[in-house]
C-alpha cells in the first residue's frame, strides 16, 4: 500500500534593510517605506493527509495551533479561494525562525501554508493571484508571494520590485527577548510626542525600541565594528542583523553574548533563490 501523498515547502524571513516612517493614515495606521530582503533562514511546512478535521501541528512549544496561528489563517484562506476543503489534512509547521524578532517568520508561514494547499488542489498559481488571497492577513505578508528584494510602501503592502542585492553573508542576532509589533509602533509615537532625538540607524523604529531596551544598541554597535557593511535592528525587533561580505568570518561574532542571545548564520536570497527555496515538493 503506497504511502498518502504529502507536499512540503520552506518560509523563508526577511529583513528590513531599511525603514523610514512617513506619517499616519487617517485610520491611525502608520504609513512608511521599507526595503524588504528575503534570507535564507527558514520555516519547513508539511501538508499531509490525515482522517478528520484540519489540524496543525508545530514542533516547537508555545506556538498557537489553531486559527490564531498565522499558517492556519493562510491555508484556511486559500481554501476559500480555490472552493476547496481543508477537512482530511494535517499542517506540519517545523518552527526555526523566532517570534516577535521583525523576520516576518508569521507572514511567511501564511503564504507558504497557502501554496501547499494550491499544490495538494492541483492548482497552479500567479504570484499575483496569491498575493491577493494572502492580503487581507496582514501589512507585509503580500510581499512573501514574490521575496527577494522590494520597496514597501503605504503600511507596508505597496510593493515594487528592487534590483537584487551583491551575494551576503547574514548574521542574525536577537537578544533574550522579544518585542511586538504593537509595542514598537506604541514606543515610536511615544517619543514622537515627547521630542526625543532622531537616530542615525536606517531603521526608525530602532532608537525608540533601544531606549526601552539597551540591548539593541549594544548588538548593533559589535555588529558594525565586526565589519558589517549594514547593521540594523529589522522590521519592529528584536532581531538585528550585520550583512558581510560572503567570504567574512563572523565566528567572534557568534560568540561572547549575553546569556539568552541566540545567532544565526544566514544569507542574503536573490529572487529566483526564493522562487527555488518555495517551490513546494511531493514527499514521502
Amino acid at each position: 500500500m503506497s504511502a498518502e501523498p504529502a507536499w512540503a515547502t520552506l518560509a523563508p524571513a526577511k529583513i528590513n534593510l531599511d525603514l523610514r516612517m512617513r506619517g499616519l493614515r487617517a485610520d491611525g495606521y502608520h504609513l512608511l517605506s521599507t526595503a524588504l530582503q528575503s534570507i535564507g533562514l527558514a520555516d519547513r511546512l508539511v501538508l499531509r493527509r490525515r482522517p478528520g478535521a484540519f489540524s496543525l501541528v508545530c514542533d516547537v512549544g508555545g506556538v498557537p495551533v489553531d486559527q490564531r496561528n498565522l499558517a492556519w489563517k493562510g491555508a484556511a484562506a486559500m481554501a476559500a479561494a480555490l472552493d476547496w476543503s481543508l477537512d482530511g489534512f494535517e499542517l506540519l509547521l517545523e518552527k526555526r525562525v523566532p517570534a516577535e524578532a521583525g523576520l516576518g517568520g508569521g507572514s511567511a508561514d501564511a503564504v507558504a501554508a497557502a501554496r501547499l494547499v494550491a499544490a495538494a488542489s492541483g492548482r497552479d498559481l500567479t504570484a499575483e493571484f496569491l498575493a491577493e488571497v494572502v492580503r487581507p492577513l496582514g501589512a507585509d505578508v503580500a510581499f512573501f508571494a514574490w521575496g527577494g528584494a522590494m520597496r514597501g510602501e503605504g503600511i507596508g503592502d505597496r510593493l515594487t520590485d528592487l534590483p537584487d542585492p551583491e551575494p551576503g553573508l547574514v548574521l542574525l542576532v536577537r537578544p533574550s527577548f522579544g518585542v511586538s509589533t504593537r509595542e514598537a509602533y506604541a514606543w515610536y509615537d511615544a517619543d514622537q510626542v515627547e521630542g526625543a532625538g532622531g537616530d542615525a540607524s536606517a531603521n526608525d523604529l530602532e532608537g525608540p525600541v533601544a531606549r526601552r531596551h539597551p540591548a539593541i544598541a549594544a548588538i548593533v554597535g559589535r555588529l558594525q565594528a565586526g565589519g558589517a557593511r549594514i547593521a540594523a535592528m529589522s522590521g519592529s525587533g528584536s532581531a538585528c542583523f550585520g550583512v558581510f561580505a560572503p567570504e567574512a568570518d563572523v565566528s567572534a561574532l557568534e560568540r561572547g553574548w549575553p546569556a539568552g542571545t541566540r545567532t544565526w548564520r544566514t544569507h542574503l536570497l536573490s529572487r529566483a533563490a526564493y522562487r527555488d527555496a518555495t517551490r513546494c515538493v511531493a514527499v514521502p
